[in-house]
């Protein structure tokens, strides 16, 4: 058995502007340290999938920053548009097809963070285990806090592992639920996040999207006959071209019988806004923290990031404050929800044709 990882580069990343835009999305910038979080999930997986066992999945528009990033030997496969998680997943697994049928791949969105590293790739190994046994696998986190944000997937009875890290059967994928149930989650102890990685067989990937997504699936077949030949290219925008946007989640894993889920140990963290860097970096003694020079008096509870320069705060509380670039974001913390709404404000009033 052959283990690939396959490495999901899409998403926009705009919770994190002004320092991601539309042609640097967050997984192509660095947050925490100096690299990248692409660069970042290659490492994590590393000792598992060198990198000629890594394929990155990524929007046309992103082959310049992911070939300056990951050097020019990095295996990369470029969709015409990106279409959600389920077709990219398929993409790579015909080319896996063709390279090796025998082979297992795990799926690993770009734009996590996990500094458990020897945790990661634990469950990883066991996931590897279960998913020879044609499973579709998937990975859980443990949470420990009543988070909205997140989908949950409810466990079934233990397959696999002991102590804290161990495997289940799925009983159900759940939506980001009410703080009610989100707590009520919390408290029944069987529900974990969904991360969005899995592992599982190519064969037994493929055979889901022939049962789930059937007309799909055919002209994943089609392409795959012109993979390596001058009508690649074009067979390529034929898959792409009304390719349903959908999430392997919907698409696949909550239809397919056979799932389990590898209850993981580690740490993880899909950096969804600048709140993040509260989670990963040491607090003041006012509560503040920061990624670069910053400078406060009397301000309590603020979040700053800064590329170059100094952010100072004066008499402030409760602010996320970024400079990056040519553009500086100021923000109460409680409405980073907005950001969306806030970019559209932004790009009404975008000047010199500038990527915001």
């Amino acid at each position: 058995m052959s283990l690939y990882a396959v490495i999901l580069c899409g998403g926009r990343g705009e919770r994190f502007w002004p320092k991601s835009r539309r042609t640097l999305p967050k997984q192509f910038i660095a947050l925490f340290g100096r690299n990248s979080l692409t660069q970042e999930t290659s490492a994590r997986i590393r000792p598992l999938c060198p990198p000629e066992r890594q394929l990155f999945v990524a929007p046309a528009e992103f082959e310049v920053v992911l070939r300056r990033q990951l050097g020019p030997r990095a295996c990369l496969a470029f969709e015409p548009v990106g279409r959600n998680t389920a077709p990219a997943i398929g993409l790579a697994a015909v080319y896996l097809q063709r390279q090796d049928p025998d082979s297992t791949m795990v799926v690993l969105p770009a734009d996590h963070l996990i500094e458990d590293r020897p945790g990661f790739l634990k469950a990883v190994r066991m996931g590897a285990q279960l998913a020879q046994q044609g499973l579709l696998v998937t990975f859980g986190i443990r949470p420990d806090r009543p988070d909205t944000g997140y989908g949950y997937i409810q466990l079934g009875r233990k397959t696999a592992g002991k102590a804290r890290l161990t495997a289940h059967r799925v009983q159900a994928f759940k939506e980001k639920p009410s703080p009610a149930r989100a707590r009520a989650y919390l408290a029944a102890g069987n529900y974990v996040w969904n991360s969005g990685m899995f592992i599982w067989r190519v064969d037994a990937i493929l055979a889901a999207f022939r049962e789930f997504m059937p007309e799909f699936h055919a002209k994943l077949e089609e392409f795959a006959t012109a993979i390596g030949t001058r009508r690649e290219k074009q067979a390529l925008a034929h898959l792409y071209r009304g390719a349903p946007s959908i999430s392997i989640d919907y698409a696949v894993m909550e239809k397919a019988d056979n799932v389990a889920c590898v209850r993981g140990a580690f740490d993880w963290d899909d950096v969804g806004s600048w709140l993040a860097l509260v989670r990963h970096i040491k607090p003041d003694s006012a509560g503040n923290v920061a990624s670069g020079l910053f400078v406060s008096k009397d301000s309590t509870n603020c979040v700053a990031d800064s590329d170059s320069g100094i952010v100072a705060a004066l008499g402030v509380k409760n602010l996320v404050i970024v400079r990056a670039g040519d553009a500086v974001l100021v923000a109460d913390r409680k409405r980073l929800g907005q950001m969306k709404q806030l970019l559209a404000e932004i790009a009404g009033h975008a000047v010199g044709g500038r990527h915001l």
